[in-house]
């Protein structure tokens, strides 16, 4: 099988934070690529800085944060791109789900409000009705048991594990490229997480995104990915291809 072509390569990143006049290192020297359709798996122990990593990749660290090195995707250098690119870049191409679930939502807004947002603010082309028709598919994609009431509920009226779907709809919606997956089963018991990682395996097969896989657990990440980057004291260790397994312990 030929390879496929690169989306993702990150270049000789460091990311640093400063702090009481001192800059203080997190990532140092990293280098991986993700080509289309493949997922890395990001492994490594509570603060290697797998997180930042991640954040970096969209433009997101805090201003105390000091990033040297080249990030391209899709042909472009990321850290080159002006604010407005950036917007339109993140959501659209490269979406993120994160670990806690209900950090992630307005606690004031329905989750339908908040998704319905998320699709007009990237395709513009829609009308109102249009969006919500799209945002109750993709609920009913995810396996919500009563899409319609999903939609209509506010964040603490749902589980951790369908608010991490409907996390999961809100990145997927608009078709991007790359999803990057930061610890998105951590927050969840061992039924609700086999059900997340089966669920992203069979969208992932479905709509033929790139993931980078960010996780601690080393036989979900032998499971999942394609290939597998240990991350320690900031640095990438190893990269090697992942070994194909059946099954893994949530």
């Amino acid at each position: 099988m030929e390879d496929s072509p690169t989306l993702l390569t990150v270049e000789g990143l460091s990311v640093s934070f400063h702090q009481r006049g001192n800059f203080f290192d997190v990532l140092s020297n990293v280098h991986f690529s993700i080509s289309f359709g493949r997922t890395l798996a990001l492994t490594g122990t509570s603060g290697s800085g797998k997180s930042t990593l991640a954040l970096a990749i969209g433009r997101l660290l805090p201003p105390e944060a000091r990033l040297c090195g080249k990030i391209t995707f899709c042909g472009k250098e990321i850290q080159n791109l002006k604010k407005s690119e950036l917007y339109r870049l993140r959501g659209r191409e490269i979406a993120y789900v994160f670990q806690e679930p209900m950090a992630c939502f307005n606690p004031s807004l329905t989750v339908g409000a908040q998704l319905l947002e998320c699709i007009l603010l990237h395709q513009k082309n829609l009308r109102k009705f249009q969006a919500r028709q799209v945002a109750l598919d993709w609920l009913e994609k995810l396996q919500l048991p009563d899409p319609i009431r999903s939609y209509r509920s506010y964040p603490n009226e749902l589980s951790g594990g369908m608010l991490q779907r409907v996390m999961l709809a809100m990145a997927l919606c608009n078709g991007p490229k790359l999803l990057i997956a930061d610890e998105p089963t951590s927050a969840l018991d061992g039924k609700s997480c086999r059900a997340a990682v089966e669920q992203l395996l069979r969208l992932r097969s479905e709509f033929s995104f790139s993931m980078l896989f960010i996780t601690h657990d080393i036989p979900l990440a032998e499971y999942f990915a394609d290939e597998i980057a240990q991350l320690a004291k900031g640095t990438i260790w190893s990269l090697r291809p992942a070994i194909s397994q059946k099954t893994f312990l949530p």
